[in-house]
């Protein structure tokens, strides 16, 4: 990024973060996607109830996704991101976009609120279950977001299928998978319940669908064995998700805070703190922190790295 680039972000963030005077508080420098993205959006929103609310000087620098800045938070070169957990688990395993490459310094502080997503198909399709994708064209291998392939395979191993029980169609991304919905060169893609795509393909299909997850317990731990951080949310058929006729389970995903393990202490419990005792107010005025709650914030990740700050704010320790 240019030096005139990243003046600008800060800049920016000034503007509406209220920085206190230099000198005279701890730094927090946040990581995040490129400008206009989801993930800018979250950390920037989080950067500006964080200066708001602290006395911690808050940076947001814009990069070109988690495979760029979480290094960088891995290195202490920055200090926190907001990221999703397919990122934020290759990135710790050294899976993915991070093959052979583990951050191990990066440490989870803390879920924000849940990403759902799910399998969209044509409403016309005649596919009802996963398990009817059996024989079924599917969007898949997604380079540009190599982190979300287990969550297309663990979507079918919930439906009891394997990536051998479908026809593989490669796509560049999840939004190219919709458009090879829409163009009818696939017949299912996973895809963002909420994202603003899902509108356009619902008119250009005459009407999509979202298939129906199976709740139990042996369908969530074949999910899981392949996708070891989703889980299952309850979607109600109120008319606020296109496509849902009537209620279903479908996948999530949360978004969540990482952290580089040196981060003091001090600044790890005055963040946590703020979200857990003030999340509902800070989504009043940012609908983009709206779903934060206590209950999210201390959603379980056993299997990843916790800040020690975190784990005791929020009782996991």
């Amino acid at each position: 990024m240019s030096r005139f680039a990243f003046t600008r972000v800060l800049v920016a963030v000034a503007a509406i973060s209220g920085f206190a005077a230099a000198g005279h508080a701890e730094d927090l420098k946040f990581g995040a996607g490129q400008q206009g993205s989801q993930n800018y959006g979250v950390n920037a929103a989080l950067g500006q109830a964080i200066g708001d609310n602290t006395d911690l000087n808050v940076t947001v620098q814009a990069f070109g996704g988690p495979t760029a800045y979480l290094p960088l938070v891995n290195e202490g070169k920055l200090d926190i991101a907001a990221v999703v957990t397919p990122d934020f688990g290759d990135a710790v395993r050294g899976k993915g976009p991070f093959d052979g490459n583990p951050q191990e310094n990066l440490r989870f502080v803390a879920a924000l609120f849940p990403s759902p997503v799910g399998m969209m198909v044509a409403d016309d399709s005649g596919i009802e279950t996963i398990a009817d994708l059996k024989g079924k064209r599917v969007a898949w291998g997604m380079p540009a977001q190599a982190s979300l392939q287990p969550y297309i395979e663990g979507s079918l191993a919930n439906g009891g299928l394997t990536p051998d029980d479908v026809t593989t169609v490669p796509v560049a991304s999840v939004g190219n998978g919709v458009q090879a919905l829409v163009s009818g060169n696939v017949d299912a893609t996973l895809f963002a319940l909420r994202a603003g795509k899902v509108v356009e393909a619902d008119s250009a299909l005459g009407g999509i669908r979202w298939l129906p997850y199976d709740g139990s317990e042996e369908a969530v731990k074949r999910m899981q064995a392949v996708a070891p951080e989703a889980y299952l949310v309850d979607v109600a058929a109120d008319g606020k998700v296109v496509g849902v006729p009537e209620p279903i389970q479908t996948m999530a995903y949360d978004y969540v805070i990482a952290a580089n393990k040196d981060v003091p202490n001090a600044t790890i419990t005055e963040v946590i703190t703020l979200l857990r005792d003030q999340g509902p107010e800070l989504g009043k005025t940012n609908k983009v922190l709206g779903a934060i709650s206590a209950d999210n914030l201390a959603r379980a990740y056993p299997n990843l790295p916790q800040h020690p700050a975190a784990a005791k704010v929020l009782g996991s320790q």
